[in-house]
This record gives structure tokens, sequence and C-alpha cells, in this order.
């Protein structure tokens, strides 16, 4: 009677376990996306700040700030849509950026990161 009860103990064991690293994978992801979200959306609006201010920079000194601005990606993977100059005054500057986020789980969570950031040219 008692063998029976030690194995049924390692049983519920080993599925509590199972179920409590599948959750915690599932959180370590979930702030990681978050992360990434963040630094992408900060990157799209320090891009349009820059196309605001410096209306008369081109579209590749756009995306080298943008690419600048991010964090925990690789920057050779973002992609930037910036308007070209000349930015006049009381038009709106939209920067999108793109980003491939790939899941350390695998396919799980594989999907393409997209924020737009839009600023008035004063």
């Amino acid at each position: 009677m008692r063998g029976s009860r030690r194995g049924q103990t390692t049983v519920e064991f080993g599925l509590s376990v199972a179920l409590f690293v599948l959750l915690l994978l599932g959180l370590v992801e979930a702030g990681r996306y978050v992360f990434v979200l963040g630094s992408l959306t900060n990157a799209a609006r320090e891009g349009a700040r820059y196309a605001v201010v410096q209306t008369g920079a081109p579209v590749s000194e756009i995306v080298n700030r943008v690419r600048q601005a991010t964090a925990g990606v690789d920057r050779n993977q973002v992609q930037v849509t910036a308007p070209a100059p000349p930015r006049l005054s009381g038009t709106y500057v939209t920067v999108t950026v793109s980003y491939p986020y790939r899941s350390i789980l695998g396919w799980v969570f594989n999907r393409t990161i997209t924020v737009t950031s839009e600023m008035r040219v004063p």
C-alpha cells in the first residue's frame, strides 16, 4: 500500500512541475514580447521626433536614429518607413517600425511586430 502511494506522489509532482515550468516559460515569453514592443515603440517615437526637428534630414538618418534607439533586438532586422524631405510646417510625419519577433519557445509565438508614431511638424 505504501509503495503505490509513493508512485502516485511522484506522478503528481511530475505533472505539477511540468505545468509550473510551462507557466514560467509563458511568463518569460510575455515579458520579452512586451519589452521588445516597448523598445520598438520608443524607437519609432524617437524617429518621428528626429524627422520633425530635422525637417531636411534624409530618410537614411531617420532610419539610423531609429535603429540606434532600439534595445534588445537585432538592429539589422529592424525595418523603418519614414517620409522623405522636405517635411513642411503643419504636416504630419509618420514613422513605422517593423521587426520579425522570434519566440524563445520556437514556433509558438513568432510574428512581425509593427508600431507607428505620428508627430506634427511645428
